[in-house]
């Protein structure tokens, strides 16, 4: 699986009821922006232009990785075998951070596709992000 960092903007961020999937289970946690996108409702989020979400950028244990993003998937109703939900997808989204970009999962709308241009870039990420 591949081991990206997860953006949580709603419940799963430190502080709020969800957190628990999350908490000890990340070596790292960054302030991060979304771009281009927007809450469509408290817990949503989708692309709109000229819209920024903030959250919170969650580098998980690599020993626990696949069963924490595994977590969060069923927290979010997401099937076994896939990233689409009824009410969510997990998409791989570019955040930003003081650090600069990062290539990222992030729940939104059953709708939302992944930025078109990541899949080239994964690879390369993957290893930039481990020397933050």
């Amino acid at each position: 699986m591949l081991q990206l960092p997860l953006f949580a903007f709603g419940t799963l961020r430190r502080g709020e009821c969800n957190h628990g999937y999350l908490a000890g289970a990340f070596d790292r946690v960054l302030p991060a922006r979304l771009l281009s996108f927007a809450h469509v409702s408290p817990l949503m989020i989708a692309r709109e232009a000229d819209s920024v979400v903030d959250g919170e950028l969650f580098f998980l244990t690599p020993a626990t990785y696949e069963s924490t993003l595994s977590g969060c998937d069923r927290l979010e109703e997401l099937p076994t075998d896939g990233l689409i939900g009824h009410e969510y997808r997990r998409i791989a989204v570019r955040v930003w951070t003081d650090s600069g970009a990062v290539i990222a999962w992030a729940y939104a709308r059953p709708d939302t596709e992944d930025d078109a241009d990541l899949l080239p870039l994964i690879a390369a990420e993957l290893q930039r992000i481990e020397n933050l």
